[in-house]
């Protein structure tokens, strides 16, 4: 079903308003816009499978009132787009989520799996992917366009049942909502702070501390300007020209005129703004300019590292998820410099909700001197108790 008036919409909004669980997915384009051009939206559930057009129809309030609708779970593959899109449309947090590729990534199937590959695992089906670099935002849409985001949506169903299953009897229930819970943090979908994009700007380091505060005021307008705009902040004014402008401090529009990169049309359009901004930086007071932060040069005790991350191979290969979903390198590398800088442990992201439990505590006990790694009479390299414990 291809709905294109508010009055299909309405008949589709009436049949969706019994579904407990919803399956959801948005097409767009975001090439050259700050915010994505939302070209579609695709819902399934129960026997209903359709795709709505948010380009013909003005006002798509009645699909979000359902898709807001906490009674109703709503299912997506690799969510977070999609939820950005619908939070910015509806005003509103969308909850409960459930997500196949993070709940895929918890049973073992594979970190960041493809939804053409969960498809084809869970029903035998190869979905068609010919449509992946359509302008959605272009109409008339071809046939073959509307049947592939038709199958973006119905196939979701199936993978959200059999996925559903996998996890009770896997006994991974709790694992999944934790991970789900972050999606539902209003903060989630806040806008960048315009304050703190200088910290973007490669080579931002090598600036004295004024020109530092004047970039500051230079960044936060670019990011002011790309949301007024909903253009890139690189189309304004590219990284380049803007550090540029932070080292030489122009004080008129001849002067931003002759540096290269920056677009005379954009001296017409935006120059008092940058000269502003350009004051504003030398007029911040010493105590005002912000700190960058350090370079993470820490070097945690030698091997020290690779003995955690050998643990976490084995817990992973028992757990049956790969590596990464259990703790990264980084993670790690996090985890091991907050060990011993004494620093408050408990409070580390491998020390919350699952993760405690199936890892966190026993790296902690291999860090505190609790645990041993040995190779078994198996041949298989396995954590034992050490004498200290």
């Amino acid at each position: 079903m291809y709905v294109t008036t508010e009055d299909e919409l309405a008949v589709l909004c009436e049949k969706l308003k019994s579904c407990e669980v919803l399956a959801l997915d948005t097409e767009f384009v975001r090439e050259r816009t700050y915010f994505h051009r939302l070209g579609l939206i695709q819902v399934a559930g129960d026997d209903i499978c359709a795709v709505v057009d948010p380009i013909l129809i003005s006002d798509i309030s009645p699909l979000l009132e359902i898709i807001t609708n906490p009674k109703v779970v709503k299912i997506f593959h690799a969510a977070r787009q999609d939820l950005e899109i619908l939070v910015r449309l509806s005003g509103q947090v969308i909850t409960p989520v459930f997500d196949t590729q993070v709940a895929a990534a918890l049973v073992g199937w594979g970190a960041q799996i493809s939804f053409a590959r969960i498809v084809q695992k869970v029903t035998g089906k190869k979905i068609n992917k010919a449509e992946t670099y359509t302008d959605w935002c272009r109409r008339p849409l071809r046939q073959s366009q509307i049947d592939y985001a038709l199958d973006d949506a119905r196939f979701l169903l199936p993978v959200y049942e059999r996925l559903g299953q996998v996890l009770k009897k896997m006994n991974r229930q709790d694992w999944i909502q934790a991970e789900f819970a972050k999606l539902e943090k209003p903060q989630v979908y806040d806008l960048p702070d315009p304050r703190r994009q200088f910290l973007k700007i490669k080579n931002v380091r090598n600036l004295k501390r004024k020109n530092l505060a004047v970039m500051v005021e230079l960044a936060a307008w670019r990011e002011e300007e790309a949301i007024r705009r909903d253009s890139l902040p690189k189309s304004v004014v590219r990284d380049e020209p803007l550090l540029e402008i932070a080292r030489s401090l122009p004080e008129k529009p001849d002067d931003l005129a002759n540096i290269r990169g920056f677009h005379r049309k954009e001296v017409s359009k935006s120059g008092t703004a940058i000269l502003d901004a350009v004051k504003k930086g030398l007029a911040m007071p010493e105590d005002q300019i912000p700190e960058l932060p350090e370079f993470d040069g820490y070097s945690t005790g030698k091997g020290v590292e690779e003995l955690l991350a050998a643990y976490i191979q084995i817990r992973s290969e028992e757990l049956k998820i790969e590596p990464s979903v259990l703790a990264h390198r980084k993670r790690i590398h996090d985890f091991v410099k907050c060990f011993e800088q004494k620093e408050n442990l408990d409070e580390h992201f491998l020390m919350q909700g699952w993760r405690k439990e199936y890892v966190g505590d026993l790296l902690k006990s291999i860090l505190n001197g609790g645990k041993a790694l040995t190779i078994g009479k198996n041949g298989k390299v396995q954590l034992i108790p050490s004498e200290k414990e």
